[in-house]
């Protein structure tokens, strides 16, 4: 009798610790946010410093908003609409609410398209910045500014003000909703101070080409818009055929990768940007010490825009969980 009353115990017991488990697992939540960008080809600079920081975000957090786990479902585009509508739709399967992507303009419009069929997902970029996707009510949004005009008024003053009067643009038209609204927007704010565009050339041209359509004496600089890679690789190309016009770069090139990549053909280089890589505000010098601290590099623009949307997204999932919620309640209310 006194073994069946103590395995009846240690029974009672067992059954307590069970319940207590699961009722514990019960509380639990996993949170599944997608995250879509370009990760591989020469597009990857872009991407991987946008998921850094990113990932730096949650890692703070410990991948946790009160009992309930965070888990990233990372996937790469490619920088191609066929491997990027492959990618959502995964997402779509795996029954992702919330995909934060994609990383360039065009393929964000891709992701975007295909979406406006599932308004239960939101799909947030922290870098698209094409004008397409201003003033629409859809499942939409993001957390970088739209380009305009007023954007390169200072660059433009500037430009004229030290006798550069003719420009020609170049620019990746595989990334055409972001690149022909920069060139389209510089164009209207540079033609108010009497410059004039000369011309526009694709940057997927034979280099040979380019330079042969540009060098004139009546082109005084030239605009290119593209990647840190390829703006590079444009600028050493240059650099090797004495073309030494003063050449231009839209932010999307501002990473370390330019540098890297370009050495002293890319010195001089005038941008155009609203990042200031020198603020002493100490949440930004913070955040710089952090990102050094996990990935042995300086941030770019895109890993502090990905980690304040990835902030953003955290405050919120601290209150709310409905996608249409998300977005009423904070991004919007914010104006961010």
């Amino acid at each position: 009798m006194k073994k069946i009353a103590i395995f009846l115990i240690i029974f009672i017991l067992f059954l307590i610790l069970l319940f207590a488990i699961l009722k514990k697992n019960s509380n639990e939540e996993i949170i599944k946010i997608g995250f879509i960008s370009s990760l591989s080809g020469k597009y990857s600079s872009l991407g991987h410093s946008v998921l850094n920081g990113f990932k730096l975000a949650f890692e703070e957090i410990d991948y946790k908003i009160g009992k309930n786990k965070i888990e990233l479902i990372i996937k790469d585009d490619r920088q191609e609409q066929s491997e990027d509508e492959k990618v959502v739709e995964e997402l779509i399967n795996e029954n992702i609410k919330i995909i934060v992507g994609n990383t360039t303009s065009s393929m964000t419009k891709v992701s975007r398209d295909k979406l406006l069929s599932h308004p239960e997902i939101l799909l947030i970029s922290a870098t698209a910045s094409s004008n397409e996707f201003t003033n629409i009510d859809d499942n939409f949004i993001r957390t970088q500014v739209a380009n305009n005009s007023k954007k390169f008024d200072t660059l433009s003053k500037y430009l004229i003000k030290n006798n550069i009067e003719n420009i020609s643009i170049i620019y990746d038209l595989k990334n055409s909703n972001y690149s022909k609204g920069v060139a389209l927007h510089f164009e209207k704010s540079y033609k108010q101070y009497n410059g004039k565009v000369v011309s526009k050339l694709d940057l997927n041209l034979d280099f040979n080409e380019i330079l042969k359509q540009i060098n004139s004496d009546e082109i005084n600089a030239v605009f290119i818009i593209a990647n840190a890679i390829d703006t590079a690789k444009l600028a050493q190309f240059f650099k090797l055929n004495n073309f030494s016009k003063t050449l231009i770069s839209s932010g999307w090139a501002k990473e370390l990768k330019l540098i890297e990549e370009g050495g002293i053909a890319v010195e001089d280089m005038i941008f155009v940007t609203d990042y200031d890589d020198n603020s002493i505000d100490p949440k930004y010098l913070n955040f710089v010490k952090k990102y050094q601290k996990r990935y042995g590099d300086l941030p770019s623009v895109f890993s502090a825009q990905a980690y304040e949307t990835a902030s953003i997204l955290i405050e919120t999932l601290k209150k709310h969980r409905h996608t249409n919620e998300i977005k009423k309640n904070y991004f919007v209310k914010k104006k961010l």
